[in-house]
């Protein structure tokens, strides 16, 4: 079988062009795709070779849990091809199938179960009302800036057990690595790193040279001595019996470091702007009678934080009536599949009180179910517990500053003024 097949279904943007996106996710276009073409070809228009795009929630939900002809090992994040030996370098868990994937996973997986999630409930409920007392001492304020940001990364610190003087590190390695595409993030610097070298680099960038001497020093130390956080478990962790190497361990660390900020920051930040887009919805949430991770579920599904994945056809197959080659790029786009009629009851109004509500913001049907779905959850829950006792309502003062990238559903700036309770 060949990609090449005449008369294949097509999309009429290019949903790698990142300026697309920077304008407003393509909800028409994807409306369309779902009810003509689910299972639709993406041609490129900057001469790389095109991709399918999947939009329809089941067909997601099967590309997810068919791990063995949908392969996550040629890349998840990226559009872009890169060949065996930069494929290697960069993988993280996300990049592995079974059964690297489950074993790698296993190491990390007790500090992100529920139980282990719990027992951080109280000092993620006191870095909220914190921030929030001090937010609510300014009549207006970016809340990417003060609040969206400094949650998940405080929580983040605490978790992964790195040093509160490093935050403003993290962020900025975040916002590096994610925004690429964005000008306000490009580093001219960059730009003296040879691509060929460049590619070699999750993410492509280096700055994840810089979180990787940080992940090394703080391993030796929790070596010497370990404690109770993820950086222990990697750092002591083994796979088929031996210890993580170094480049294992760099790129596991890295990939939660960003996961774990990124995904949280960007949906408190769409959760709020959608409240001062519906303020009837937090007058609801205010009144009572709507449980808070109910809540949570709808903002998760509403900000949609990752637009999609990638994965690989490992041999030829059939999806919707589209005829895929062995070898085809195959996206997911959770940004479709969270908008389905099919599964949402009026899915382009939010809805805080939606149940059930299985959207898809952390992946669905497969292995690959993002591992820190608790603590995000725990975060957005608490956070809007905390904004309810001490937040009337909510108002954007200006424009909300979209991030540039098709990959992820960012904020940069939020100007809000919120009045008190």
């Amino acid at each position: 079988m060949t990609s090449l097949t005449l008369n294949r279904p097509t999309t009429r943007v290019d949903l790698t062009d990142a300026g697309v996106w920077h304008q407003a996710v393509p909800a028409d276009e994807f409306t369309r795709l779902r009810r003509e073409s689910p299972v639709a070809w993406n041609e490129r228009t900057d001469g790389q070779k095109g991709f399918w795009a999947v939009t329809r929630y089941d067909d997601i939900v099967t590309v997810s849990g068919n791990t063995a002809v949908y392969s996550s090992r040629n890349g998840v994040i990226s559009l872009d091809d890169f060949d065996d030996a930069q494929n290697d370098a960069r993988r993280t868990l996300l990049e592995m199938d079974a059964p690297q994937h489950s074993k790698m996973r296993m190491i990390t997986v007790p500090g992100f179960m529920p139980r282990a999630v719990a027992a951080l409930e109280a000092s993620v409920r006191c870095t909220a009302a914190r921030l929030l007392d001090e937010v609510l001492q300014s009549p207006q304020v970016d809340v990417v800036e003060v609040l969206a940001k400094q949650l998940p990364i405080v929580t983040l610190c605490r978790v992964l057990g790195i040093p509160e003087d490093r935050r403003d590190d993290m962020i900025r390695w975040s916002d590096q690595l994610i925004g690429s595409d964005d000008p306000e993030f490009v580093d001219p610097a960059v730009a003296a790193v040879p691509e060929a070298e460049r590619r070699m680099l999750p993410f492509g960038h280096p700055a994840s040279l810089q979180a990787f001497e940080l992940g090394l020093q703080l391993a030796q130390e929790r070596r010497h001595q370990g404690t109770d956080d993820i950086v222990t478990r990697l750092a002591l962790g083994s796979f088929d019996g031996r210890p993580l190497t170094d480049g294992e361990f760099c790129n596991y660390f890295l990939m939660l470091v960003v996961a774990g900020n990124e995904t949280t920051r960007h949906s408190i930040s769409h959760g709020i702007k959608a409240f001062c887009d519906f303020p009837d919805q937090w007058a609801r949430f205010r009144a009572g009678g709507v449980d808070a991770r109910v809540a949570a579920d709808e903002i998760f599904r509403w900000a949609s934080p990752v637009h999609f994945v990638r994965r690989i056809a490992t041999a030829d197959t059939e999806l919707a009536g589209a005829q895929i080659a062995r070898g085809d790029k195959v996206a997911m786009y959770y940004a479709s599949g969270n908008r389905d009629e099919a599964h949402f009851d009026a899915p382009h109004s939010f809805r805080i009180h939606r149940t059930p509500n299985h959207h898809m913001a952390f992946g669905r049907g497969g292995p690959h179910f993002c591992l820190g779905t608790h603590v995000a959850k725990l975060q957005v829950s608490v956070l809007l517990e905390e904004m309810a006792k001490r937040v009337a309502s909510m108002s954007l003062t200006g424009t909300a500053d979209r991030l540039r990238s098709n990959h992820v559903h960012g904020i940069k700036r939020l100007p809000v003024a919120f009045t008190p309770a």
